[in-house]
């Protein structure tokens, strides 16, 4: 079973459309250290997850500084921290067992330039970035691109190929981003049968608020992939 995770929620309807569309977490974007459009504030987060019912994750998206970032897993108690900056590989390593030693898991994000298509992250080879990862204990991977604009969100998607290699080569989970649609999920998880897929930009009208329809026909398409896989 494909999981899904819908990120950037801010509104306490959305919450709402997404679980009951069955969408297995949320991702909330706190204090992130570049300016992004669904950034929140820890208070608004926290009033927010509290939203969230059983049985759905609640993940938090940060980056960068380290001191925050375990500031907001211990105070806001997600499920799963998502580091999604540009933190060096040392700076994973350190963060990962004080997360954990709040008994919250971690993914870490892998993302490619939208302009080369290459991984930033300071390994040319991305499958030796992936492994490297890997190695910091964390317990997934999130595959996303970037741009020079965008963090995250860019609305292009990465070189499936490329992911399917990471897919095959670790053995965490993989969780496919990156300009994801109800256009192209189902293309997207045949080719790289990734654990799970993470949409944001591709579910909004406008942006930062979550469309109906667009999160309804995300999800048919996805589970006409399964159908078949």
């Amino acid at each position: 079973m494909i999981r899904i995770k819908i990120c950037g929620l801010m509104r306490n309807e959305d919450i709402r459309l997404c679980t009951q569309a069955g969408v297995h977490g949320l991702g909330f974007v706190v204090e992130y250290p570049i300016k992004v459009p669904w950034n929140l504030d820890r208070m608004t987060a926290r009033a927010l997850m509290r939203e969230v019912p059983p049985f759905v994750a609640r993940v938090i998206v940060v980056g960068d500084d380290p001191g925050t970032v375990i500031d907001l897993a211990k105070i806001l108690k997600p499920h799963v921290v998502q580091l999604h900056g540009s933190e060096p590989l040392s700076v994973t390593a350190s963060l990962v067992p004080v997360i954990k030693g709040f008994g919250v898991q971690v993914i870490k994000a892998l993302r490619f330039s939208v302009v080369t298509g290459k991984c930033v992250s300071g390994t040319e080879n991305s499958v030796e970035a992936a492994k490297l990862l890997e190695a910091t204990g964390v317990d997934a991977l999130v595959l996303d691109s970037i741009s020079e604009a965008m963090p995250a969100g860019t609305g292009q998607r990465i070189d499936w190929s490329i992911a399917r290699k990471i897919c095959d080569s670790v053995r965490i989970p993989v969780i496919l981003a990156g300009g994801l649609n109800s256009n192209n999920v189902s293309q997207a998880v045949a080719a790289v049968n990734p654990y799970g897929v993470d949409v944001i930009s591709g579910v909004e009208n406008p942006v930062g608020r979550k469309d109906p329809e667009k999160v309804r026909a995300f999800i048919e398409a996805l589970m006409g992939a399964r159908s078949q896989l």
